[in-house]
């Protein structure tokens, strides 16, 4: 009983006094225990991903396993913004029915809030990139000014309904506690299903809209783990580069689609993003 006591304590004090047991590095049990690190349970120790903190963190973090286990998430998105059209007047002289000259000046002077929600899926290629795919629909009005020398002509809504399917690449930095911030860019196809219906003089917009583009989309933003779902507030930039504005015209008012000459959709979102 003696010998076996003895034997013990010898054991643990070895144990303690030389916590790697001779294999050069401490077990994980014994640096967990020495520096408080939270446990990391993936499927397999051997799952932890490059670039996974070499340092023992000890402020506790959330749903560790999140970005490291499931290459496939979903979650949904509610997105607020400022819809604008980036216009070139044309210098080609312009005449109305009377066959009096009409040079207009064309802008949109105020920006003008949109509201969207989408569908999120995100697969993770590995731990610094995902592949996002987010579809959903956006609504906003856009009103379109035409100045004649100073004085404001007239001033037509255009009216949006952007059917979205945004197809982005996701860079994630190291994630530091809870929190991770991250740069997306892409492409985003849409249709305007507002400029699909039939074109006439009835809503004051005497010009028409091309239903179709595809925009250049970049952003940055940062997530946030919770207990039971990941947050992300994210900004960005629309850039369409297809010219909005039609070749359609309607009888006596050929001169105010005739007053631009190129028309880009342009516009900033601000999401909030749960998965």
């Amino acid at each position: 009983m003696g010998f076996c006591a003895a034997a013990t304590a010898q054991g643990r004090s070895s144990l303690v006094a030389n916590p790697d047991n001779g294999s050069g590095s401490p077990d994980r049990a014994t640096r967990v225990i020495s520096q408080k690190q939270p446990l990391y349970t993936p499927s397999k120790l051997s799952d932890m991903p490059p670039g996974f903190p070499s340092k023992l963190i000890t402020h506790p973090l959330t749903q560790q396993h999140y970005d490291y286990t499931k290459r496939l998430h979903f979650g949904f998105v509610v997105a607020v913004g400022a819809l604008d059209y980036s216009i070139t007047s044309s210098k080609e002289t312009q005449y109305n029915s009377n066959g009096e000259s009409s040079d207009y000046f064309v802008d949109v002077s105020t920006l003008s809030p949109s509201m969207g929600v989408a569908a999120l899926m995100d697969y993770r290629i590995n731990h610094s990139f995902s592949l996002r795919l987010q579809a959903g629909p956006t609504f906003g009005t856009r009103y379109i000014n035409f100045f004649n020398a100073d004085s404001l002509a007239e001033s037509m809504p255009v009216q949006s309904v952007l059917v979205e399917a945004a197809l982005l690449l996701k860079y994630k930095a190291r994630r530091h506690s809870d929190v991770r911030p991250y740069m997306v860019a892409g492409l985003t196809p849409y249709c305007d299903v507002a400029a699909l219906k039939p074109f006439n003089e009835k809503g004051g917009l005497y010009i028409a809209i091309n239903p179709f583009d595809i925009a250049l989309t970049a952003g940055l933003g940062i997530d946030a783990y919770a207990n039971f779902f990941k947050f992300s507030l994210e900004i960005k930039y629309v850039m369409g580069m297809l010219n909005a504005i039609s070749s359609k015209t309607l009888s006596g008012y050929e001169n105010f689609p005739k007053s631009i000459d190129k028309m880009y959709s342009h516009s900033f979102v601000l999401s909030i993003i749960f998965e």
